[in-house]
């Protein structure tokens, strides 16, 4: 059994999953003080398939960009599990690749401050490195890219199908020390 968690944004997205084959979904919106109820959350999504977390032998976790305190909450999880146990495989993938999924986008994220975190891919592939611009620049990307669809803070994404479509981007993070948050740092003034 397969456990997804996206705690990166605005959103609590939990898929389980088992050979390709999705079980159940939770998605709650406009999450507050996650950190209050997602252990929580997470066992009685569980519990419904009367499963509790050492059911479970593999985890994909969304690693940021977006919420500071939602990227650590996903991967401080990642990183319990793995400590308890080892053999618990862990998988990462960036927020910005799973919001493009397959298609063909300009992958972006409020990042607050009149700023974006922006991602371009093509068939799952990055073409252009997650990035924070200016939100001022964007237009530029979408010149450039004319052809690409602009898809902006997970809206009109269809989850299970972008966690199906990318299990094979994620990538297997052996080593607890390289399950990292991904924090595209401030540089703009």
């Amino acid at each position: 059994m397969n456990l997804f968690i996206d705690t990166s944004n605005n959103k609590l997205i939990l898929i389980l999953e088992e050979k390709i084959n999705i079980i159940d979904t939770l998605i709650v919106e406009n999450t507050k003080k996650i950190s209050d109820h997602i252990i929580l959350d997470i066992q009685n999504f569980l519990l419904k398939h009367n499963l509790t977390i050492k059911d479970t032998k593999k985890l994909y976790v969304i690693n940021g960009p977006g919420s500071y305190t939602g990227v650590r909450l996903g991967i401080t999880i990642a990183k319990t599990l793995k400590t308890i146990n080892p053999e618990y495989e862990v998988y990462t993938l960036s927020s910005l690749h799973y919001q493009a999924g397959l298609k063909k986008a300009i992958s972006l994220i409020d990042a607050r401050g009149k700023k974006l975190y922006l991602g371009i891919y093509e068939n799952g592939k990055q073409i252009i490195v997650d990035q924070l611009i200016i939100s001022e620049y964007l237009d530029e990307f979408v010149k450039q890219f004319a052809n690409f669809e602009v898809l902006v803070d997970y809206k009109d994404i269809d989850f299970k199908k972008n966690f199906l479509d990318l299990k094979p981007f994620f990538k297997l993070e052996k080593n607890i020390e390289e399950i990292n948050p991904v924090y595209i740092k401030d540089f703009i003034q």
